[in-house]
Formats: C-alpha cells, structure tokens, sequence
C-alpha cells in the first residue's frame, strides 16, 4: 500500500512538472513570436542605462532620440531589451550605453539574481532568454529564479489571453525627477570619506555589457559608451581608477563620450549621481545641440565635449 502510494505520488508530480514545464515554455514560445517592441519610425538613437540615463536625457527635447533606460536595471536585463528593440526597429542608427562607476562594481550581482529584481526584471524578460542566462539565475538564486518563475509564468498566460504583446510602455523611458536633497548632502557628506582601496569586479554585469556591445556591431549600428552628468562630490568616484582600467582593458575600441562632469548647479540635481527635471533640460538642450554640431562626426570627440563644457563653465550658459 505504502509502496502504489510512493509510486503514485512520484507520477503525480512528475506530471505535474512536465504540465507546469509545457505551460511555462509554450506562454514563452508564444509572447516572443509575437511581442512588440516597435518605435517610431523617426527614431535613430537610443540611450540605454539604470537610473542615471532615466533621469538625465529628456527625449522629449531630443530629436529623432528615445530614451529607454530603468532604474535597477542591470545589463543582463538591459541586454534583452536591447536585442528586441533592435530586431524590430531598423531605423535605429546609435546606440548609447550608460557605462559609469557604479555598473562594475560586484554589488550589480544582486541586481541580477537578488529576489526583489528578479521579481521584477525576470517576468517581463524571461520569454527572450535561453537556458544559458537561465541558468545564471538558477545557479545563483534557486528559490528566488522558481518564485520568479511563477510570476513570470501568471504575467506570461496574462498577456496571451489578453492577446497584449506590447512592451513599448515598459521597457523603461525618461524620468520626470522632482528631487532636490543635493545641498543637504553636501552639507553632511566628507569628501574624503568614500575613497576605496580594493574593489570587487562583477564579472556578470561586465560580460553582457560586451554581449550589448556586440550585438549592436553585428547589427551595423554605432555603439558608444556614456557617463551621464554627476555631482563632483558624488561617492561612486571612489573607484575611478579601476573604472578606467576596466574600459580601457574590456572595451578599448568601443568608442566613450564621457558627460560627467557637465557644469549644473545644486538646484539642477536631485541628489549627487542624479540629476532633476531642471538639470535633464539643461543637459538634454545641451545634448541636442552636440548631435546638430555632428558630434558623432567629429575625430576628437571627448576633446570637443570638454571644450564645450568648458566654454559652458566659464559662461554659465551654453551658446552654441
């Protein structure tokens, strides 16, 4: 009796586990044929990134220009996003990359597998992974991948049901930052007091940064690595110096226009690696006029760039 009741039980589940595996597979199977990343038609740039970009470049003031980037987003999710966009929007011509000091830290490890970003990255994204980025999950979050794996699987059957395979409205965008905490934080903050000595490397975040890379040279299309506006008392700094070996040694023909240090006052940032609404129009203007003056074009690029911030800082006021 004990024995047809094991026996039983071990087919239950097995079943159970081949239904639950047909259902998972086929919803992903059905919202990758036919989910829609589709642009306008005018777009020929995107900017890609976490929450620097998000709050930096107002893609409302910028033509032909969208703006994709999402706070928490890794470049292992980012790199989805970045393949169907791509896929379906031909006339994209530029890609730009937000690649600044936070992004080669180990701590971009939780943004991949850590629960709460799974929860919330992995359903949108999990119908355009193979089971080689899978497993990156698996190997690192058992639980937290089969709890996602839930959630993706009821959001998946949701969009089937409802025939809604648009993903334009969110795969990320401009942020409207209304945040002003920059002069209570210089006020607290030492300057000396976030420098590091030793800094570990995730290895994850920097390996689909280059599957990014290389997925838009394949495709034809321009890829430029980018550092949004920061506060000059901003902590991240802290590891520049690997930073820069890391860009230099991982990505040295990827060419890098580095807007860091882009002349704003406290007021125009929301705190000190993000800047506000006021800041992104500044900046965003700012921007615009660079791709008018053919900045792409130019031989020297950084060196125009920090000619025109400097030109910006001595006159307060950008003049083109």
């Amino acid at each position: 009796m004990m024995r047809q009741f094991i026996k039983l039980s071990i087919t239950f589940f097995i079943v159970l586990f081949t239904f639950i595996f047909v259902l998972v597979e086929s919803s992903e199977y059905i919202v990758n044929k036919n989910s829609d990343f589709k642009l306008s038609n005018n777009i020929k740039h995107l900017v890609l990134g976490h929450s620097h970009p998000e709050c930096a470049f107002n893609d409302s003031i910028i033509e032909n220009f969208k703006n994709i980037s999402q706070s928490g987003e890794s470049y292992f999710y980012t790199y989805f996003k970045a393949k169907k966009i791509i896929e379906q929007n031909p006339s994209i011509e530029t890609v730009f990359i937000e690649f600044t000091n936070n992004q080669i830290n180990e701590s971009m490890n939780s943004w991949i597998w850590k629960e709460k970003y799974m929860n919330s990255k992995y359903p949108r994204y999990s119908p355009f992974m193979n089971i080689t980025d899978k497993m990156v999950l698996i190997k690192n979050n058992l639980s937290g991948y089969l709890n996602s794996t839930s959630l993706s699987l009821k959001d998946n059957l949701g969009r089937v049901i409802k025939q809604n395979f648009n993903y334009t409205n969110s795969i990320g965008g401009y942020r409207y930052l209304e945040r002003y905490k920059t002069d209570s934080l210089v006020k607290t903050m030492n300057l000396y007091s976030y420098q590091l000595d030793v800094v570990e490397v995730s290895e994850y975040n920097l390996k689909y940064l280059s599957k990014i890379i290389y997925l838009c040279e394949e495709q034809g299309i321009r890829v430029f690595l980018i550092r949004s506006p920061q506060h000059s008392m901003y902590s991240g700094y802290s590891n520049e110096n690997i930073y820069q070996e890391i860009r230099n040694n991982l990505f040295p023909s990827t060419e890098y226009l580095d807007f860091s240090k882009f002349p704003l006052d406290n007021s125009e940032f929301g705190d000190l690696e993000h800047i506000n609404h006021k800041g992104a129009k500044a900046f965003s203007n700012w921007f615009s006029k660079l791709l008018i003056m053919n900045i792409l074009e130019k031989r020297n690029k950084q060196e125009f760039i920090n000619k025109e911030i400097k030109e910006r800082t001595h006159n307060n006021v950008y003049k083109i």
